[in-house]
């Protein structure tokens, strides 16, 4: 059945003729049924706000107010979820949960029902529903997420990771809580938040310039480093570390594996200073780390490794 003859129909703009064809392939297939629920649940979010949802990649961008379905044609998968016994827990009937998904080497924004901005790095996941109930602004990331919050002391904004929870009345801050990783960071540009782990054990009011970083099995307050990095949400990935900790990030950002066989190559911790585009690509970002770090490499398509010697 052609999608655009279900969105015609949506809008009660069919013919009895074509509403007639419609019902009969429903009936046909439990299939066709499914799927016919699932573009219904797209087109009702597609009306949920006049504020739209926008989802960029690189430069380009796509407005919800099209049909949702052209979100499909950018490289940034937006997958909406709507069930309402999920792990939010969000109990009015007319709230439904969307969920955005990066694939590697993209990014991506989404601005949310309160006029929130986000921005999601590659391989990072957000879950957050079509409007905020009355207390609080809720959201979920798996990844990392650089987040514009608008201010309400009323209702405060909590973005929930693995272990930790962030809680913002109105600020600029980085999240970094990828599940591939043992790492968490949150970065504080404006505003305050307060991080806190879920047990309830940790509590760490954060002031501007400053983050907060995951050492052990404690949170530590430590300066931010270098304001750059937060280019990433421009798709510029900046690196000022050493070559062992870019390795392990261009791993997340590029969902693959990454074995270092030779190791003299990482025995005297090279700091490297660098930007890269991330649609550049991932060998072209070893390609100029190889020149200054004297190493090769082998890039395995099937296993999805890449091997350092």
């Amino acid at each position: 059945m052609d999608d655009k003859l279900l969105q015609l129909y949506f809008e009660g703009r069919t013919t009895e003729e074509q509403s007639r064809s419609i019902t009969e392939w429903l009936d046909a297939d439990e299939a066709n049924m499914k799927y016919y629920q699932h573009l219904c649940r797209l087109y009702e979010i597609n009306l949920w706000d006049e504020q739209p949802v926008t989802v960029s990649v690189s430069r380009s961008k796509v407005k919800s107010r099209r049909f949702v379905l052209e979100f499909f044609k950018i490289a940034a998968v937006f997958a909406l979820g709507f069930s309402l016994n999920n792990r939010m827990n969000i109990p009015d009937k007319d709230i439904f949960m969307q969920t955005v998904q990066v694939p590697a080497g993209q990014n991506a924004q989404v601005t949310l029902a309160d006029g929130s901005k986000v921005w999601l790095n590659a391989g990072s996941t957000l879950h957050f529903p079509t409007r905020f109930p009355d207390k609080e602004r809720l959201v979920n990331l798996e990844g990392e997420g650089f987040f514009e919050v608008q201010a309400n002391k009323e209702k405060p904004f909590i973005v929930s990771t693995t272990s930790y929870t962030i809680k913002a009345l109105g600020t600029t801050f980085n999240v970094n809580a990828y599940k591939k990783s043992k790492d968490f960071e949150t970065s504080l540009l404006t505003g305050k938040v307060e991080v806190a782990d879920h047990a309830g054990k940790q509590t760490i009011l954060l002031s501007p310039n400053n983050r907060v970083v995951l050492e052990g099995n404690k949170l530590k307050t430590l300066p931010i480093q270098d304001s750059e990095y937060f280019l990433w949400r421009e798709g510029i990935i900046c690196f000022n570390e050493p070559l062992s900790e870019v390795l392990k990030k261009l791993e997340l950002y590029f969902d693959v594996k990454i074995e270092v066989n030779n190791k003299r190559v990482l025995q005297n911790e090279q700091h490297c200073i660098g930007k890269f585009r991330s649609r550049d690509g991932l060998e072209h970002i070893l390609e100029v780390l190889q020149l200054t770090s004297h190493f090769s490499y082998k890039k395995d398509d099937e296993k999805n490794l890449v091997t350092i010697n």
